[in-house]
């Protein structure tokens, strides 16, 4: 493996390692400073639906800028704008910097993007998308025990410490960018008024692409499906909008376990997913993929349930490694599901139009756990989840039986 590639994996891990540090926080930091749920539901809302519109933008700013130039700039700002989350006492200005971080924080993108920049061959690309995935991964696990240690030790600047180490983190993950190696390619005239037309250009033609594919796209045969990972998608997001302040209120769990539970229950989810191979041997008559559908929402159903009644720590802990579980299984089931129906046709337009999907129920779902926080309480948050859930349930127990009648 060269130099190049090392560097892109230490980004990877130190990006994912900072934002697992702080991102944890911020319910409980924002709440601190007086603001109501609803609020904390639209920190959540505001990033994803930033996050949503500006990652082609970002994407063909980096294609005519060069990707490590972009690269670097979206880190230094995210240094500024973790900095100054951590000084600032208005929440409107947390509002701002949510929206300045839905749109620059695209970090993990333009590092796979890269990736072919320094290893030609695709199947080392594979591998090398492998591990990226696992190193970051462990990135993501470790960053809430480490920031949740932080906030118990120093109750009163916890936030902002952590906040100027978060910022510090991607300063120097700025400096690792800048010791990748320069990419040879043809390139034109220095950038003028021309590249400014050929930005725009670009967009406005991968837009027009990206529409005429999906009117291609039969999607009265698909939206079953949307359906089955949009529903998947909102429970999820509703669950985890709330899920510190959760812990807080019902288990009165200081931020240092908080944190434990969250990497516990990531690491559940990475161990799953690793072994979707050996998963899926055990479905070896199940084509359509519909039955693991069907056993997914039942396991994301009972677990959800199960934490509903939870009295204790350690039950409600236990009850996370199905969750965990079911929650990784079931991305990649729907994702399977939706390529195996599609033939290859449109494959890209479904990809994207799934993943529109998910962003989507991440902007609704954190809007969604805030007002039934605020207005109902807390521990009915789950409530939502739990509907969304036995929705699908219902639903893949019909689309299972009737697939059954159809063969």
């Amino acid at each position: 493996m060269n130099f190049s590639i090392c560097l892109l994996q230490a980004i990877a891990f130190l990006d994912l390692l900072a934002v697992g540090l702080i991102v944890p926080l911020v319910p409980s930091h924002v709440r601190k400073m007086g603001a109501d749920l609803i609020y904390v539901g639209l920190l959540g809302s505001i990033y994803a639906g930033f996050q949503l519109g500006s990652g082609p933008l970002i994407g063909s700013l980096s294609d005519i800028k060069g990707r490590k130039n972009i690269l670097m700039l979206t880190l230094l700002v995210c240094a500024v704008a973790y900095t100054t989350l951590g000084i600032t006492n208005s929440v409107v200005v947390i509002l701002i910097i949510r929206a300045v971080l839905g749109v620059f924080k695209q970090t993990q993108m333009l590092t796979k993007a890269l990736v072919p920049d320094y290893e030609k061959n695709t199947q080392s690309q594979s591998a090398i998308y492998g591990k990226m995935a696992a190193i970051s991964g462990a990135g993501i696990t470790l960053g809430p025990v480490i920031g949740g240690h932080i906030a118990e030790d120093n109750p009163d600047n916890g936030f902002t410490f952590i906040a100027l180490i978060v910022g510090i983190c991607f300063v120097l993950n700025a400096g690792l960018v800048y010791f990748l190696p320069k990419v040879k390619k043809n390139t034109r005239k220095k950038p003028t008024k021309k590249s400014n037309e050929n930005l725009l250009n670009s967009m406005s033609t991968s837009l027009k692409q990206s529409f005429t594919e999906l009117y291609k796209v039969e999607w009265s045969v698909y939206w079953d499906i949307f359906l089955f990972k949009a529903l998947i998608g909102f429970a999820m997001g509703v669950y985890y909008s709330n899920y510190s302040l959760y812990c807080k209120t019902q288990f009165n769990l200081s931020p240092k376990y908080i944190g434990y539970v969250i990497s516990f229950q990531g690491t559940v989810g990475s161990i799953s997913s690793f072994f979707m191979g050996y998963i899926n041997s055990f479905y070896s008559h199940d084509a359509d993929y519909s039955l693991r559908n069907f056993h997914v929402f039942v396991l994301l159903t009972v677990s959800l349930f199960g934490l509903m009644l939870s009295f204790n720590v350690y039950i409600y802990v236990i009850w996370l490694i199905p969750l965990a579980i079911g929650n990784a299984i079931g991305r990649l089931v729907t994702l399977e599901m939706i390529l195996k129906r599609s033939h290859g046709d449109h494959r890209g337009s479904l990809i994207g139009a799934s993943n529109s999907v998910r962003s989507l129920s991440g902007v609704v779902a954190p809007m969604v756990s805030g007002f039934i926080g605020q207005y109902i309480g807390i521990p009915y948050v789950i409530y939502a989840s739990l509907c969304s859930t036995f929705l699908g349930f219902i639903l893949s127990y019909h689309y299972r039986s009737k697939r059954l009648k159809v063969d």
